[in-house]
């Protein structure tokens, strides 16, 4: 599905986006890691039972005291040009879907839809059935590192214009309202993103 194939009054304009998580909801968080209560282990746990109690502790610690969001949303803001678009999903409605879309210098650069860290892993069994395994989703700031390469004008290497997208759900994208939402309407949400943009 591309643009040009449907109704252009479904597509929506692409608008600038920043991180502005309220301050509220800030306090809110200081004040659930002020009254989290953790459990006992069990002696010689390790991770047989979940995430040892000393990570916890570590990470709550590094939340209350170690970690300006402030800061890290400026950086997060200043590095990636952020948008939102709203997308027509067939049989789900509209969703606003938030992404990374940093163009090169180079007129003729390759278009690149960054796919970040959702992983399914495919296997064969006995059966020959295919099983697959969801690792979990990651997070549009994966790009960050990369997309200074990916996006630079060189003689020596290729250049691309770069889309790097929250999934639905995730991020700072709409989740869907309905069950079924599945591998074809996040594909399909990849591809009219990528086709948006160029």
């Amino acid at each position: 599905m591309s643009p040009s194939s449907t109704n252009t009054s479904q597509w929506h304009a692409e608008v600038p986006f920043k991180i502005q998580v309220p301050d509220q909801d800030l306090q809110l968080l200081y004040q659930k890691l002020a009254l989290t209560v953790l459990p006992d282990e069990l002696e010689d746990a390790n991770r047989d039972y979940g995430v040892p109690l000393a990570d916890i502790q570590r990470l709550i610690a590094r939340w209350k005291q170690g970690y300006d969001w402030r800061t890290h949303e400026k950086a997060i803001n200043d590095e990636l040009p952020q948008f939102k678009r709203t997308i027509a999903v067939d049989r789900f409605g509209e969703l606003d879907v938030h992404y990374v879309h940093k163009k090169s210098k180079v007129e003729a650069a390759i278009p690149l839809l960054f796919i970040h860290g959702c992983e399914w892993l495919f296997s064969m069994c006995e059966s020959d059935t295919q099983l697959c395994t969801y690792i979990g989703p990651g997070s549009f700031c994966e790009v960050r590192k990369i997309l200074p390469l990916l996006t630079e004008a060189s003689p020596n290497v290729p250049s691309f214009h770069v889309v790097a997208l929250s999934q639905p759900g995730y991020g700072f994208s709409a989740a869907p309202k309905k069950r079924g939402f599945d591998m074809a309407q996040y594909a399909e949400v990849r591809c009219v993103t990528h086709a948006y943009t160029g």
